[in-house]
């Protein structure tokens, strides 16, 4: 389980990444019922990002600073890259409304893969923990994921009011690395007691920061080309 995985890894300082003109990206963006995603996401609309993040290009739809925490200037100060696990834990005092992941969006930069988890609401609530794992298996059936590629980062999203369904929350489709260097695919796995297990299928591992961003509410995840 990616609980006991990452637990005994160990938990880091988390990663911060260079904003940077964007390169062309996918995006996956919620659909009315439930969101989809592709290379960029599934929905088939090409969308522009914001610059600090992704820009189009094809369509589809440790520990950090505090989860509310902006892009600062100097990205890789705060969030250095890493290699090994990493966490960030969700605010002490749950919010009022429970925060959804709406949308995925994938891009490349100069020297680094982006992918953006699009969250509902201004500020980030949700915590989560990161780390590389041998193999892709499926939290909490323990069945094996097919992802795509040659090394593994799981990334566990935690916060999410699980015991209900929501018109908002993304779909879990598949978002496809196509155009991307070192990402081939993200893959969402189960949800499961307020957590949503993801899955970045790589070409090679590498390092990696995880960090969230505000208004709208973000998390970022960047991995290194080399």
């Amino acid at each position: 389980m990616i609980g006991v995985a990452l637990a005994l890894a160990g938990c880091t300082d988390a990663p911060a990444p260079p904003p940077e003109e964007p390169t062309p990206s996918l995006t996956a963006t919620s659909a009315e019922t439930s969101p989809a995603t592709t290379s960029s996401e599934e929905p088939t609309t090409a969308t522009p990002t914001t610059p600090d993040e992704t820009t189009p290009a094809q369509t589809a739809t440790g520990e950090a600073p505090s989860p509310t925490a902006t892009e600062p200037d100097d990205v890789e100060s705060v969030h250095p890259w890493l290699t090994a696990p990493s966490s960030q834990g969700p605010p002490s005092q749950p919010p009022d409304t429970a925060q959804e992941i709406t949308g995925v969006r994938v891009g490349t930069h100069d020297g680094y893969d982006r992918i953006v988890l699009e969250l509902t609401g201004a500020d980030p609530t949700l915590g989560w923990f990161a780390g590389y794992t041998e193999e892709a298996i499926e939290d909490p059936t323990g069945n094996p994921l097919d992802v795509e590629g040659d090394a593994f980062l799981q990334l566990g999203v935690n916060g999410i009011d699980w015991a209900n369904e929501s018109p908002e929350r993304y779909s879990g489709d598949t978002v496809p690395g196509e155009g991307l260097e070192v990402v081939t695919e993200v893959v969402f796995g189960g949800l499961f007691e307020g957590q949503q297990q993801i899955v970045i299928g790589l070409d090679e591992e590498t390092a990696y920061r995880v960090f969230a961003l505000s208004d709208p509410a973000r998390i970022v995840v960047d991995v290194q080309h080399d």
